[in-house]
């Protein structure tokens, strides 16, 4: 699992550092400290502070590929929390997109960030529009952590797509590519992308007009149970608030929409993630009426 991962990558970077190999320990320091707490739900504050320590590191030993894919998620880590005036723009404190771009647009994590961005904040469209070929430079040899992430949002940034765009085809062709790679990873003995595959899953049935929405409900509280169960706050604030969505535009049972709406606000307070809880608010403020979460 991603948490038993924590030790021996803290291993690899005690390792690197004593035998000389910065670039090596770089990479495993970014991956303990930052990229596997981010996907494991952990509190964004307690991240974003070791974005802090890991970047003044790196830059001091000058491993700036590193440095650059660290300050990539720190940024996104801010704009979530509320620290900068963008949302799917990575800029401000960590990192300018814009003008830091010679070094940005080339580092291979910025478009799966910027997916990750475009998704939770609901810019589905332009989420969709990332080129697959990216799965190409990251393989999925069981299951690399950042592929799996980027792989995950990206679907649901097409099956929202497929949702407003029924007659066309190409973001549900895709999106089920996406997933099938996921319950391929998950068969094969990935435990990480479970949660990840139950959502997908509701999402691919939501958009099946066959499908019954009792059925299509209960496998939205299953992607939530397992997500929550797993500890993955961010990923249960997700499946509720997708969940909020297909009860409203598919059921329109508002009275349940509105508690899960609720709950993924909740979720992400407690992940720190207030300008997400902002845009929730914006979005579904006529929802939310005399909610105590206004």
């Amino acid at each position: 699992t991603l948490q038993s991962s924590l030790k021996p990558y803290l291993e690899g970077y005690q390792s690197g550092m004593r035998t000389g190999n910065k670039t090596y320990a770089m990479w495993c320091l970014s991956t303990h400290s930052v990229l596997i707490p981010y996907m494991t739900g952990k509190p964004l504050k307690s991240i974003e502070e070791q974005c802090q320590v890991c970047v003044s590191q790196m830059t001091e030993l000058k491993e700036e590929e590193q440095s650059t894919c660290t300050r990539i998620i720190w940024q996104l880590c801010l704009n979530l929390m509320g620290q900068s005036n963008a949302t799917v723009e990575l800029r401000g404190r960590a990192i300018d997109e814009k003008e830091d771009s010679s070094s940005v647009l080339g580092n291979s994590t910025f478009p799966i960030i910027k997916t990750i961005a475009y998704s939770l904040f609901g810019e589905y469209e332009l989420g969709a529009s990332q080129e697959i070929s990216l799965l190409n430079h990251f393989e999925l040899n069981g299951g690399h952590f950042i592929t799996m992430m980027y792989m995950f949002h990206q679907a649901l940034c097409l099956y929202a797509m497929a949702k407003k765009n029924r007659k066309t085809k190409k973001y549900k062709t895709r999106a089920k590519i996406l997933r099938k790679k996921l319950t391929a990873s998950f068969k094969r003995g990935n435990p990480n992308v479970v949660h990840y595959v139950c959502l997908l899953n509701a999402e691919h049935a939501a958009i099946d007009q066959k499908k019954d929405a009792k059925d299509v409900c209960k496998l939205y509280n299953d992607a939530i149970v397992i997500s929550a169960r797993g500890g993955y706050v961010n990923d249960a604030a997700l499946a509720h608030e997708r969940f909020a969505d297909f009860l409203l535009s598919n059921v329109g049972d508002t009275d349940e929409a509105k508690y899960h709406i609720e709950e993924a606000i909740k979720c992400y307070t407690g992940w720190g993630a207030m300008r997400k809880v902002e845009h929730l608010r914006e979005q579904y403020q006529g929802v939310l009426v005399g909610s105590s979460t206004t």
